[in-house]
């Protein structure tokens, strides 16, 4: 007898090939797009001390919250990529989260076939590849999507060694199920060694045991001893966590708000950041809601109790953090807090779809094909400038690319808070060359009124005094209960010029000058122009300098939605000006004015009023000009001058569309 061809095609493993194929090209794409936050060069900190102090301070979990697995295998993997030259490899080092997110689907597409069925393999591991949580977490040095894996795998192996067969006793078997058994110790224990929350899967992990092993005492008494090792390993930890939590944390009601929190752990789990219009996202979501229930309260196929395990695996984590917020009221505060759920609410998804394949398959088939389109849909959103976080990378580009067309300002740069000074110094020290521009990690703590002239202005002044610096770049993040009242940005508004401000995801980065009286032109950039034309009553257009000279007309990264040119002027009173005069900075092409400056409360001229220069003295005058996002690609000329007399060319400036 003949196998049909498309039969024998059915049988073979493409399904599962092409689903472990997608799962790597979501998880591997673009992975520098987004710049290492605070979060990840926490994980970077940690991983670069020994694997020693990496153990002994997270296994306390005083200095650092999380337990040191992660961190020693970040470590370990940092040391492995240094061999190949990548240490310092953004993608290389996010490589290790894709490598995970990908054994997460491997897991799945074995643990839910093996229990359950091939069809809800599939379409298990399918919509687990779309999860824009899970590629997004995949995608951070971060130990939750690591959590993740390890309660796939160890589950896998569970449901391995407790439904193996249990009669036979041949060497092969043995040695599989000790495999087996002592897979589920490493993966477990790695796992709540590496993230304390997923200690609230284990009461649904112990009763899995119960179900599975059923009457099969043998494998019962294994399992028990096996999760006994695990529960011995992770108690010190444990006791460790619960007099921190209890120290530490605040208190709310248990269970408060409990429906509200379930909706939006649906949300996490499924569409996550989908930005879509009210009733399109309540809609998508009461179809994966629909498919979950089927899933959980259909009969299986396989005959073995799948919906009660997933039921187990789902609902006691989320009841045992409900019941826990008496004790730790932000124990639902973030979106990736839980995420190691989100296997398993996918799996429960897959397997109402399959049940209401059996039931109606167009209905069946079409739920499961526009769950899938609908994650699909919601992926994009995790690669656009809206979904940035703490755009580091762009901020230091800015300042790298000002310093390069500033060759005769000096400057230093502060990071405040302190604890900011690394992802600061992680991306400048690639575009700034050794010894390259000096950052301080300032301010770590609480800021307060009184500290204006003892705390915040000393160090701030020893920059300039010190150091001898032209410019200082301030940069500010996370504020939140440090510097609430910004402080440190005050202190500088009240004695230094502002040049420049820009917003980059997350981040304000602002640029001070703490020289602006010259009595010689310093060295300039390349592109400077020097003019010496009257261009005010006394006052001389010495020189000029296009800081940007290539430019978007549309910007994403920085200021959003247009683009800025940087002009640094040099003016140079004749004699004793009469008036305080205001200049006027312009990007002029083919059709007329693209671009006009943008004013500042708090600029050179208005420290500095032209009726105060020193006849003689070389006044640095910074300025922005805002362009109109319609400018069309293509050469302007940027302007200077004061309204009633002369203007002067300053520079040339490359416009883009885009």
């Amino acid at each position: 007898m003949t196998t049909h061809p498309f039969a024998r095609l059915s049988k073979a493993p493409l399904p599962e090939c092409f689903l472990l194929a997608l799962a790597a090209l979501v998880r591997f794409w673009r992975l520098d797009y987004h710049s290492f936050w605070f979060d990840e060069i926490v994980s970077l900190d940690w991983a670069g001390r020994t694997p020693g102090e990496i153990w002994d301070v997270g296994f306390h979990l005083v200095q650092e919250k999380h337990p040191p697995g992660y961190y020693l295998t970040l470590h370990l993997w940092q040391k492995f990529l240094g061999v190949l030259g990548l240490a310092q490899n953004d993608s290389a080092l996010r490589a290790l989260g894709a490598l995970l997110g990908v054994a997460t689907v491997l897991g799945l597409l074995l643990l839910v076939t093996r229990l359950s069925s091939r069809r809800a393999g599939l379409v298990t591991a399918l919509f687990v590849t779309l999860s824009p949580v899970l590629v997004w977490y995949s995608q951070e040095l971060r130990m939750f999507q690591p959590a993740a894996t390890g309660l796939v795998w160890a589950l896998c192996f569970l449901v391995m060694a407790a439904t193996g067969p249990d009669g036979e006793r041949g060497v092969k078997q043995s040695l599989l199920r000790i495999a087996n058994w002592t897979g589920v110790v490493v993966t477990l224990t790695y796992t709540l060694y590496s993230y304390l929350f997923a200690a609230f899967f284990l009461p649904g992990l112990g009763l899995a045991l119960l179900v599975l092993a059923g009457r099969r005492w043998r494998v019962l008494a294994e399992g028990c001893i096996v999760l006994g090792i695990v529960g011995l390993l992770f108690l010190p930890l444990a006791r460790n966590a619960w007099l921190v939590n209890d120290a530490e944390n605040l208190p709310a009601t248990a269970f408060g708000g409990f429906a509200t929190i379930l909706w939006r752990q649906l949300q996490i789990f499924t569409l996550w950041r989908a930005e879509w219009s009210g009733w399109a996202l309540t809609g998508a979501l009461l179809l994966f809601c629909l498919l979950i229930l089927a899933g959980l309260f259909a009969r299986p196929s396989s005959g073995k109790p799948v919906n009660l395990l997933l039921a187990l695996w789902i609902g006691l984590p989320l009841l045992i953090a409900g019941l826990l917020q008496a004790t730790n009221a932000s124990i639902f505060k973030e979106d990736r807090y839980h995420i190691y759920l989100a296997p398993f609410v996918l799996w429960a998804a897959g397997e109402g779809v399959v049940a209401l394949a059996r039931w109606r398959p167009w209905l069946g088939w079409g739920s499961g094909g526009l769950a899938a389109l609908l994650l699909a849909a919601a992926l994009p959103l995790l690669w656009t400038p809206g979904a940035l976080r703490e755009d580091w990378r762009a901020a230091t580009a800015y300042i790298a690319d000002y310093q390069a067309q500033s060759p005769g300002l000096t400057a230093g740069g502060v990071a405040h808070l302190g604890y900011l000074r690394p992802a600061v110094l992680w991306y400048l020290d690639q575009r700034i060359p050794t010894p390259g521009l000096p950052v301080f990690g300032l301010f770590g703590g609480r800021l307060t009124e009184d500290q204006m002239d003892s705390v915040i202005g000393p160090p701030l002044a020893g920059i300039e005094s010190v150091m001898g610096a032209h410019t200082l770049w301030l940069l500010q993040s996370h504020l939140e209960g440090v510097d609430d009242e910004k402080l440190v940005e005050r202190w500088l508004d009240e004695r230094h010029p502002l040049i420049t401000e820009q917003f980059p995801a997350g981040i304000k980065l602002s640029g001070y000058a703490l020289g602006s009286r010259y009595a010689a032109l310093p060295p300039l950039a390349v592109n400077a122009r020097y003019p010496q034309v009257i261009i005010a009553p006394a006052i001389e257009m010495a020189a000029c300098e296009v800081v940007t000279p290539q430019v978007t007309a549309q910007e994403s990264r920085l200021h959003p939605p247009s683009g800025w040119v940087h002009l640094r002027a040099w003016l140079r009173a004749k004699e004793v000006v009469a008036t305080d005069l205001q200049p006027y900075a312009r990007l002029v092409g083919a059709g007329g004015v693209w671009g006009e400056l943008l004013p500042r409360p708090n600029g050179v001229l208005e420290r500095f009023p032209t009726s105060t220069w020193t006849p003689g003295e070389f006044m640095r005058v910074e300025m922005d000009i805002n362009l109109n996002p319609l400018t069309p690609g293509g050469r302007y000329e940027a302007v200077v001058g004061f309204e009633g007399a002369a203007e002067a060319v300053c520079g040339f400036v490359e416009v883009t569309e885009k």
